[in-house]
């Protein structure tokens, strides 16, 4: 889409406040584990990147840990924007802003109807698939090497 636009941001940004509602909309709320989520201990020490519609936030993604291998997390498209190139275009970039810091992998836990998306954006399946503690679902460990 092209009027959406990139930015990354603070986790203490005005933008902030709607990344959270749309965490918790489309990553918690639909499998009723959890009845609340604003922050969590990574919100103070991620890179945060969203995608902007006029002004309004519709992705999320964050990169935690970001040394040698970084973790993927909170990847989100809103559902009237899925299918539009939104969440490769913001792997793209982060991809290139771990590059920056000197990462050599990206890894990430994709839910099982996530892993073609992954697999389009370059990210391979490693190890076996498991339960996430926080949200009660399937999980697919996987991985980019940065280049």
């Amino acid at each position: 889409m092209n009027n959406i636009t990139y930015e990354f941001i603070n986790y203490k940004s005005k933008e902030f406040k709607e990344v959270s509602e749309l965490r918790f909309k489309i990553l918690f709320k639909p499998y009723n584990k959890i009845h609340k989520y604003d922050y969590d201990e990574l919100d103070y020490s991620s890179i945060h990147l969203v995608g902007l519609d006029k002004g309004a936030v519709v992705a999320y993604s964050r990169m935690t840990n970001y040394n040698m291998n970084s973790k993927m997390t909170n990847i989100v498209v809103s559902e009237k924007y899925v299918g539009k190139g939104i969440g490769i275009e913001m792997l793209k970039r982060h991809k290139i802003k771990a590059k920056e810091f000197g990462v050599i992998c990206l890894y990430l836990n994709a839910r099982l109807d996530t892993i073609n998306f992954y697999k389009k954006a370059g990210f391979q399946c490693k190890g076996n698939i498991f339960i996430s503690e926080k949200s009660g679902l399937a999980l697919q460990p996987m991985y980019f090497k940065i280049n």
